[in-house]
């Protein structure tokens, strides 16, 4: 698998086992979706990072009880993907797995990580490259992420969920203000003069703390 870096952190954003835990970050790259927003184009090109085996990259975690992979995109390697979250599995490690939604999840090893899964809305650009299908059957355990930009955004999100949980997904719904962009607090006063108020505001834990991530 191409693997961009490997890090620890925290989880600076929501997913199934609670935002700002401690983790280990495998990075993988490539991707060929290409949002306005952003903010790790470093990791699109699939020739960044190095090669690595799946017990290269196991040697690497060292004590790590929990794993986040992210990119780039990830299921971009999607084979690779789900023989590291097997094998991750069988050693006891939680696995969470940050997805763009444009690429099939398919059923191979779903059960075995907890899904952070992007509804792409209006200023990603390329909200027509979504896989609509990959979200119904998300589970309490998994979310599904709204990167908002503006009030457009906002009122777009709002119409997919009420969409999603018609067609059955269980998922939580968090929404993520572009930061630098959007005022988090003018997003939560949406939330709460328009709803819905059981939803989960997600600030990107990392930036705030001015964390040093893998560039």
């Amino acid at each position: 698998m191409r693997v961009y870096s490997i890090f620890d952190s925290i989880d600076g954003e929501v997913n199934g086992f609670h935002q700002g835990g401690l983790t280990t970050f495998v990075r993988l790259a490539g991707c060929s979706l290409g949002c306005e927003y952003c903010d790790t184009r470093y990791a699109w090109k699939k020739d960044s990072g190095n090669e690595m085996s799946i017990d290269d990259v196991l040697k690497q975690l060292h004590s790590a009880k929990k794993v986040t992979i992210t990119g780039g995109e990830p299921l971009e390697q999607k084979e690779a993907v789900f023989e590291l979250i097997n094998c991750l599995n069988n050693l006891g490690i939680k696995v969470s797995v940050e997805t763009n939604g444009s690429i099939p999840l398919g059923s191979r090893f779903f059960s075995l990580a907890r899904w952070v899964v992007d509804y792409k809305l209006p200023s990603s650009k390329v909200q027509e490259r979504l896989m609509k299908f990959n979200f119904e059957n998300l589970r309490q355990i998994d979310f599904v992420k709204f990167v908002i930009q503006h009030h457009n955004d906002f009122q777009f999100a709002n119409q997919v969920r009420k969409n999603l949980c018609e067609k059955g997904c269980k998922a939580n719904f968090a929404y993520s203000p572009v930061f630098g962009v959007l005022d988090p607090k003018v997003l939560i006063s949406w939330l709460y003069t328009e709803g819905p108020r059981d939803s989960v505001i997600n600030l990107q834990l990392h930036k705030y703390l001015e964390l040093v991530e893998d560039k």
